[in-house]
């Protein structure tokens, strides 16, 4: 009875038996090291798919008359054909949102079952693991986070970002009112 409990604190040893299922077993420094690289990219990509789900909802925020002006094809077009590259009915702008609310929503399903299985891993106590699972979540959160700035420079002017904007902090209600 004793020796079928799971030990409740970090070990640095390179054998993890039953690793997600019963025939999943790592028992020498090479398997510790496949394990852990794939944990390490593991983690990196949950970087990049959070960065991803970031995308789909700014697309979804977007303001539909401005879908023209982010659109890469049409970056070269003189302020003239703006009213051109509005989209023409309300189904069009339905579609668009439908389309990024469908491609977030398997982001999300990505995102959640890959964090469930790194979670798991984690809780195998390995200090290896746990230790590739940080380092790829840092890496990731490295390369992937610049995009974060170029997709806020992108969209910053189509004020998607109007509540994460912290310029109201310092002001009071008043100064707002007067503004206005």
């Amino acid at each position: 009875m004793y020796g079928m409990m799971m030990m409740n604190y970090f070990r640095f040893n390179t054998t993890i038996e039953h690793l997600f299922l019963r025939s999943i077993n790592v028992s020498n420094t090479s398997g510790i090291i496949a394990a852990s690289a794939a944990f390490f990219f593991g983690s990196f990509i949950l970087e990049g798919a959070k960065m991803l789900m970031f995308y789909w909802t700014v697309r979804i925020q977007q303001n539909p008359l401005t879908y023209g002006q982010t659109d890469g094809k049409n970056q070269d077009l003189s302020p003239l054909f703006a009213s051109l590259m509005i989209p023409s009915n309300l189904n069009q702008v339905k579609q668009r949102r439908l389309k990024y609310h469908f491609w977030g929503m398997l982001t999300h399903l990505f995102n959640v079952f890959l964090a469930y299985i790194i979670m798991l891993a984690v809780m195998q106590y390995n200090w290896w693991i746990f230790f590739a699972v940080l380092a790829g979540s840092g890496f990731g959160h490295f390369c992937f986070g610049a995009m974060s700035y170029s997709i806020r420079e992108k969209y910053g002017n189509l004020s998607v970002f109007r509540d994460s904007d912290s310029s109201h902090i310092n002001t009071t209600y008043e100064e707002e009112a007067q503004v206005s």
